[in-house]
């Protein structure tokens, strides 16, 4: 019983500490906060992902749009059957082999 008494007591002295009597202090801890994560979102839009870009242009690529191709044509055909064990892994592990593959051409060049 005395070790109950002990931990309720100590449950007590934390949550005093950590418990702050001023309601205006926790206002202004949290709208810096918010500013904080404003300006992070804004510095995140001003700088673009050149892969990105690049991704979107591999794809379109003839080698790659087939593979593309063959891979929505696999997934429509798995998704109209409900009871199948085949997968599209091979398909995805193809078509993103090509699109990195060509994206690795390209991008190290774009880099600073």
């Amino acid at each position: 019983m005395a070790v109950d008494n002990e931990n309720e007591h100590r449950d007590e002295e934390l949550n005093e500490e950590t418990t702050n009597d001023d309601p205006e202090e926790d206002e202004e801890q949290e709208e810096g906060g918010e500013d904080e994560a404003e300006e992070d979102e804004e510095d995140e839009e001003e700088t673009e992902d050149p892969m990105e870009s690049i991704r979107e242009k591999c794809e379109e690529k003839p080698e790659c749009s087939k593979l593309k191709l063959d891979f929505s044509n696999c997934e429509e055909r798995v998704s109209s059957k409900s009871n199948t064990a085949e997968t599209c892994a091979q398909e995805l592990l193809d078509f993103l082999h090509c699109r990195d593959h060509c994206v690795s051409k390209n991008l190290f060049h774009k880099l600073k």
